[in-house]
């Protein structure tokens, strides 16, 4: 198991600085204490810098047994017997399988850039504006054929071919819309720099508004349909 540090003067302990990402502060909260490789935490309290002067008077302490590393081993610049012993890793040589896995997983994802992602957004736009019209077409079709046939209904086995006609193209119009979401997304990827966990998580929510019926007819005729 990888042992891991904090650093502590006894009141305070180094923590994450949340607003400037790799940097460090201090709290007097031992549940905001960052854990460290014993590398790690050597390197901190070895650094020259005069921003990080304060830490150094700071103390390196096992973070599960609380036993306080002694200041010649941490003083030490020599890397000799780092991982000997206490400071040994119990390291499962599986992960670089499953790292390696998912970078060619990454590798395979066609990563498009704003440029295509707006040309794919202008054609949806408009293959729903045709489909918005075909299905305008259907009905008018059958307006049209009613008042040829001097009101009289299509026979029942045309009507059904017509009724899937409309379903196909009502089923054409739901998946641009819904794609419509998703190239929303990458655009807001991008523009946001998005990490690869917040893509994913908004491509799961992205889903197009559902029709909201406007008058009585909408409730009535779902009513007859169920």
């Amino acid at each position: 198991m990888l042992k891991l540090y904090i650093l502590t003067d006894g009141k305070n302990y180094v923590m994450d600085d949340p607003i400037h990402p790799g940097r460090v502060m201090y709290s007097t909260s031992p549940v905001n204490a960052k854990k460290f490789t014993f590398k790690q935490a050597r390197a901190l309290l070895n650094n020259k810098s005069k921003k990080l002067s304060w830490i150094r008077s700071f103390n390196m302490v096992d973070d599960s047994s609380g036993e306080k590393i002694a200041e010649q081993e941490v003083r030490s610049r020599s890397n000799k017997g780092i991982f000997v012993g206490k400071n040994d890793i119990d390291f499962d040589i599986s992960i670089l399988d499953q790292i390696m896995q998912e970078t060619n997983n990454l590798l395979g994802i066609a990563g498009w850039n704003m440029a295509q992602l707006t040309t794919y957004q202008n054609m949806l736009s408009t293959a729903l504006s045709k489909y918005d019209s075909a299905e305008a077409d259907i009905e008018h079709a059958l307006q049209t054929y009613k008042e040829e046939s001097g009101g009289k209904k299509p026979q029942a086995h045309k009507m059904a071919k017509v009724g899937y006609l409309l379903d196909d193209v009502r089923d054409k119009h739901k998946r641009i819309k819904q794609c419509q979401c998703y190239i929303k997304v990458m655009q807001d990827a991008i523009t946001y720099h998005y990490t690869l966990e917040k893509l994913k998580l908004e491509l799961s929510k992205a889903t197009y508004e559902k029709y909201q019926g406007r008058t009585e007819y909408y409730d009535l005729a779902l009513d007859m349909l169920r």
